[in-house]
């Protein structure tokens, strides 16, 4: 083994199961920011490096969920879930599966809010962890600032984090803002767990 797989394999096999729980809420200023994308990329984080118990919800109308059963071949529980290593998906889930997954012994409810278009705004604002999703392309842009741009810096409990847009539009968003844009790194596949994700994600957890 490299020095890199040896590192990801002690992560994998050394995490501690914390007792606590969270839910974590991730939501996008616009459509095809990579909301989704990130969903599952943390719940693979949490899982397999900290070997936290796992339930994600699909809390939005796109139905992202079901295609990704199908393709990976998975039926649906009866308790109307279907797993993917670690986590256990939740299909057009709403307040009454967020009630149920929080009184069944997850350590980590995490929550695809979709877009903030989307009237879920208030429900993510509840939750433990907030992550704002962005883009600083040319076309998504306008959406990302004024989202961000509303309200006073001491009532923003979120992160704010975005996939695409060059690395001078990241710094110029910064300033203008004066907020902190994590980028997300690039992950071609979601359900790898690679250690430059796992530094990524070790700012925040």
């Amino acid at each position: 083994m490299n020095g890199t797989i040896i590192k990801v394999w002690k992560l994998l096999h050394t995490g501690k199961r914390p007792v606590s729980q969270e839910v974590i809420g991730i939501i996008g200023t616009g459509r095809g920011v990579g909301v989704t994308h990130f969903t599952v990329l943390t719940a693979g984080y949490l899982g397999g490096v900290l070997r936290k118990k796992c339930a994600v919800l699909e809390w939005n109308s796109r139905e992202d969920f079901k295609n990704m059963r199908k393709m990976c071949g998975k039926e649906k529980a009866q308790a109307g879930y279907f797993q993917i290593l670690e986590a256990d998906y939740y299909e057009r889930a709403g307040i009454d599966t967020l009630l149920l997954c929080k009184k069944s012994g997850y350590q980590a409810v995490i929550v695809d809010y979709g877009t903030v278009k989307e009237g879920n705004l208030d429900e993510f604002l509840r939750c433990d962890r907030q992550f704002v999703l962005g883009s600083l392309s040319e076309w998504q842009m306008e959406a990302f600032l004024e989202f961000e741009g509303k309200g006073k810096k001491a009532e923003k409990g979120w992160k704010t984090l975005v996939s695409f847009g060059s690395e001078e539009a990241r710094k110029s968003a910064e300033k203008r803002l004066k907020i902190p844009i994590f980028r997300i790194p690039v992950s071609v596949d979601v359900f790898a767990v690679t250690s430059e994700i796992i530094g990524f994600y070790q700012q925040f957890f």
